[in-house]
Formats: structure tokens, C-alpha cells, sequence
């Protein structure tokens, strides 16, 4: 298998917003977005593609041309207030550097038929270089608590819990960082 990783753009747009709509890996309502939520949500996902305090790394299978992960990210600050609940204005102030910037990963996705053959890995591992890159220095992600195999993989990579309990509903979720 030819891998490689590479930003998203334009063209990746509307298989990101299908692949993140199917919300695999975290618990949802089950109901279906109408037709100007889906435009809202693909507004929200160009902005990973476009806005320069946001990413989204592909990760490619080049001998089939076809997308089989991605991560998204953002540059976010444990300083500035949000109007939605987060779980990092909860968590030590100490453990941000002094500018109260990091990089939240927002979403990763792994092709279930590329599962546990070190994809999410090495999307981690550009994720810490592109933390460098923004000059930020700590990694924060979270999933669900039921999500065993995503919280041992990060304990494997260096993250550290700091975190469980409900964020914006009355889901259990696990706050994660990594210093880097």
C-alpha cells in the first residue's frame, strides 16, 4: 500500500462533509440534518479547509486513489471565551504555555477497512508537527469514554488524561493532552 499525507483542499470538501456526517465513533441524535443544516455544517467544514488557525491532514491509499483518514485541527486559545461549553477552560491553566494557545484535534477518521494498521498513528504524529509549526506546544483531544481503543492509542502516543465527565451533553467524554 502507497500512503501518503497531504492538506486538504476544495476538492476533498464534500467526501469530508459525508464521511463526518455518518458519525462514526461518537454518539449522536440520530436525526437527520435538514437540507440547510448539511449547507451550515459544509460551511463549517470549508472553514477547516480555508482558515489559516485550521487543518485538515488526508491520508491517501495512492495505489487506489482513494481518501482513507483525516484528522482536523484547530489552533485554539484556553484564554478566549466561547459561546459553547468547553472541557480545556476547566483544566489547569498551567499545563498551556503562557499565550494560552493549542492545537484541538477535532476530528479523526480511519476507513474502517484500513482500521489498526497505524493510520490514526501517523496522523498523531504529523499532528505534533504542525503543533511546532503553529508554535504551540500542547495537543488537547477528547473522545467518548466508551471509546476504549482510541484512549489506549493516545496513552500510547504520550497523552495523558486530565479530564472525564460530560462536556455539552451527558456523554461521558475523556480530555487528553500532549506536550510537545
Amino acid at each position: 500500500m502507497n500512503i501518503t499525507v497531504r492538506r486538504a483542499d476544495m476538492n476533498d470538501l464534500e467526501i469530508i462533509v459525508e464521511i463526518d456526517l455518518l458519525n462514526e465513533g461518537y454518539t449522536s441524535n440520530d436525526s437527520k440534518l435538514t437540507p440547510d443544516e448539511v449547507i451550515e455544517h459544509s460551511k463549517k467544514i470549508y472553514g477547516f479547509i480555508v482558515d489559516e488557525d485550521k487543518g485538515i491532514l488526508i491520508v491517501e491509499d495512492q495505489d487506489r486513489g482513494t481518501r482513507i483518514g483525516y484528522i482536523m485541527y484547530r489552533i485554539s486559545n484556553r484564554d478566549k471565551p466561547y459561546p459553547w461549553k468547553t472541557a480545556f477552560s476547566e483544566l489547569d491553566r498551567n499545563l498551556f504555555q503562557e499565550d494560552g494557545r493549542f492545537l484541538e484535534i477535532f476530528n479523526l477518521w480511519v476507513d474502517s477497512k484500513y482500521r489498526r494498521q497505524g493510520l490514526a498513528t501517523l496522523l498523531k504524529k504529523f499532528i505534533e508537527c504542525e503543533a511546532k509549526s503553529y508554535g504551540v506546544n500542547l495537543i488537547y483531544t477528547h473522545t467518548e469514554e466508551e471509546n476504549g481503543h482510541v484512549i489506549e492509542l493516545n496513552r500510547k502516543l504520550g497523552y495523558q488524561e486530565v479530564r472525564r465527565g460530560t462536556i455539552w451533553d451527558q456523554v461521558v467524554r475523556v480530555s487528553l493532552i500532549k506536550q510537545v
